[in-house]
């Protein structure tokens, strides 16, 4: 049996979209496995099996679930060859009594010739029966769990490639929120600037030119300069860009981390808007609810 390295179990941003298909044959027994998977919020896992292995369903969900996280799974397991292995035939004799009996009776009353054959017999139904037997599917599982397995392998190849291209879009946006707010962070000064020269002019003309206090000018720029100052909210926006990049190299499962974390992105885009009082400012927070946006999307298809 072919067993899952741990470095392809972890260490790597993975996809929750991905198919891989397994084979496995044993003597006259063939096993092929597909496994289709999509996104989803939680782990929900849908098995299609031949009859006789009903009994193997809960390994199947329990190997998967050792190796997923979360996601829309659906299973499909098929077999070939001889089935002796697992059904035996069985015999109702009673039945086969009872139907000889009427097949007698009804050739006496008919005036029927000729004998009642076997032949004759078996076209009736539910005579001869196949039967289950549960030692012998037992025996098959090692060849269902190989064919599983190598799916398994196959799936998570497509699953990291396609986990890596969203990472590295990614990437990219978060970096480009990272840097959208460096460029705001020289603007938070200006603001202040004008803030401070937008009053002095605006008290001019209220006034007709009478000189005021120069300490009360200046403790209403600096309400107003408090009231629009973003430096905080710029440090943290930083730190939970730096963090996003951070949580990639921790590989998957992540995709609930990187929900939360981008709420808080999300709060501090939010609170850059409301306190902006530039137009700069204002762009450069559009910018980055864009990119933001499309990094949630993105999020989605992360396990």
């Amino acid at each position: 049996m072919q067993t899952i390295p741990n470095e392809q179990i972890n260490g790597s941003v993975k996809s929750m979209t991905g198919f891989g298909r397994g084979r496995h044959t044993d003597g006259e027994v063939e096993v092929v496995t597909e496994i289709r998977a999509v996104n989803h919020r939680f782990l929900d896992i849908s098995v299609r099996l031949p009859r006789g292995y009903n009994s193997f369903e809960p390994e199947i969900r329990k190997v998967i679930s050792e190796f997923m996280n979360r996601g829309r799974i659906e299973v499909a397991v098929t077999r070939t060859g001889s089935r002796g292995s697992f059904i035996d035939v069985a015999l109702d004799n009673g039945l086969a009594d009872n139907y000889h009996r009427c097949l007698v009776e009804l050739r006496n009353r008919l005036g029927l010739a000729g004998d009642i054959s076997l032949s004759d017999v078996l076209t009736l139904r539910e005579i001869v029966m196949p039967v289950e037997k549960t030692d012998g599917i037992e025996l098959e599982w090692p060849v269902a769990e190989s064919s599983l397995r190598n799916a398994l392998l196959a799936l998570d190849d497509m699953r990291r490639a396609e986990g890596a291209s969203l990472w590295r879009d990614i990437e990219n946006r978060l970096l480009t929120i990272g840097q959208t707010g460096e460029k705001i962070a020289p603007l938070v000064d200006q603001v202040a600037r004008t803030a401070k020269e937008r009053l002095a002019k605006r008290v001019q003309e209220l006034t007709g030119g009478i000189e005021l206090n120069p300490d009360r000018l200046l403790q209403e720029v600096a309400l107003i300069a408090d009231r629009s100052d973003v430096t905080e909210e710029l440090t943290r926006l930083q730190s939970h860009v730096e963090q996003f990049l951070g949580f990639g190299k921790e590989g998957s499962p992540l995709g609930r981390k990187l929900d939360f974390l981008l709420q808080e992105l999300q709060r501090e885009i939010n609170t850059l808007g409301s306190k902006s009082a530039s137009t700069d400012i204002a762009l450069y927070v559009v910018q980055m609810k864009s990119e933001l946006e499309k990094i949630r999307e993105q999020i989605q298809n992360i396990e």
